[in-house]
């Protein structure tokens, strides 16, 4: 990865971030689970995984003209050498094959008896998209199936569970979960999705921080990479208070009956959804910067 921001890098930021949140919303829209949105939920899952399969698609000639030294043109011809020759070629041919096999698994006819067996198929794909990322980074330093990649790996799968969550919930299948009966129940189980999944997120994230910080808090003001980490903190401390107020407060009123608690619920929610699409961002400039510990 490089430190300065040059265009190439630019590019390599906005498309990386976009491939995550594609990944979040596919994340998020299968954890609501089938009892939610049903044929909607599907087409959500299927639009994301169409969209991050585009966007890796565009990435690899980036990261080829990245790995060259030259110029996106120039690097073209360099795609058959990054893919056979490079760590980062094979991890991009994993992902994207388990990236096409999750785009498949929502589409493929879906008899009773095989339902079970193409969700476990798109599970297991969404775990090694995460796994190819993970493998990308620089928490692959210390070589494939560290604790340092593996832990990586978790936090890529929660962390898009807990955004995929709120920003599925929030805008493509909000006017769903608001028309549905039993509102209180979804939006119970919303909560308690995004509530273990940010556990997770944050415990994994705190031990990648400690990670990439060296041990020690001097880079959070010293390094680029310390900064950035510092807004994401930042930005994940905000969406945590704007989800426990809604957890503590507005669910506890909606139970109660309080008509008015579902649409300030679902205004937080989207608050909150803007905020996890930031810290995806964020995340993704994180990766295309050099840890504090590295530099």
């Amino acid at each position: 990865m490089q430190q300065a921001f040059d265009p190439l890098v630019v590019a390599q930021i906005v498309l990386a971030a976009g491939a995550d949140i594609a990944f979040a919303f596919a994340m998020g829209a299968v954890l609501i689970g089938p009892g939610v949105g049903g044929s909607e939920r599907f087409r959500v899952v299927r639009t994301a995984l169409a969209a991050w399969v585009v966007v890796e698609a565009l990435y690899l000639p980036l990261q080829a003209g990245a790995m060259s030294g030259s110029t996106l043109a120039d690097a073209l011809p360099a795609i058959p050498l990054v893919i056979a020759h490079s760590h980062f070629g094979l991890m991009w041919l994993i992902g994207l094959a388990a990236g096409l096999a999750a785009l498949l698994a929502p589409i493929a006819p879906r008899p009773a008896h095989r339902r079970a067996v193409w969700t476990t198929v798109l599970w297991a794909a969404l775990v090694v998209i995460a796994f190819a990322h993970a493998a990308s980074t620089h928490a692959a330093d210390a070589g494939d199936f560290s604790v340092a990649e593996l832990v990586h790996m978790v936090h890529l799968l929660a962390t898009a569970g807990w955004a995929g969550v709120v920003i599925t919930a929030a805008w493509p299948l909000r006017r769903i979960l608001m028309a549905a009966p039993d509102t209180v129940a979804n939006m119970t189980r919303l909560s308690n999705l995004a509530t273990f999944t940010f556990l997770i997120a944050i415990a994994t994230g705190l031990l990648n921080a400690y990670r990439g910080l060296g041990g020690t808090l001097a880079p959070l003001t010293s390094s680029l990479w310390g900064q950035l980490l510092e807004a994401k903190l930042i930005i994940v401390a905000v969406a945590i208070t704007i989800g426990a107020i809604n957890r503590f407060v507005h669910l506890r009123h909606m139970r109660a009956g309080n008509p008015v608690a579902v649409p300030v619920f679902m205004r937080l929610l989207t608050i909150e959804a803007v905020l996890l699409v930031l810290v995806l961002a964020v995340a993704a400039t994180l990766g295309h910067s050099i840890p504090a510990a590295a530099g």
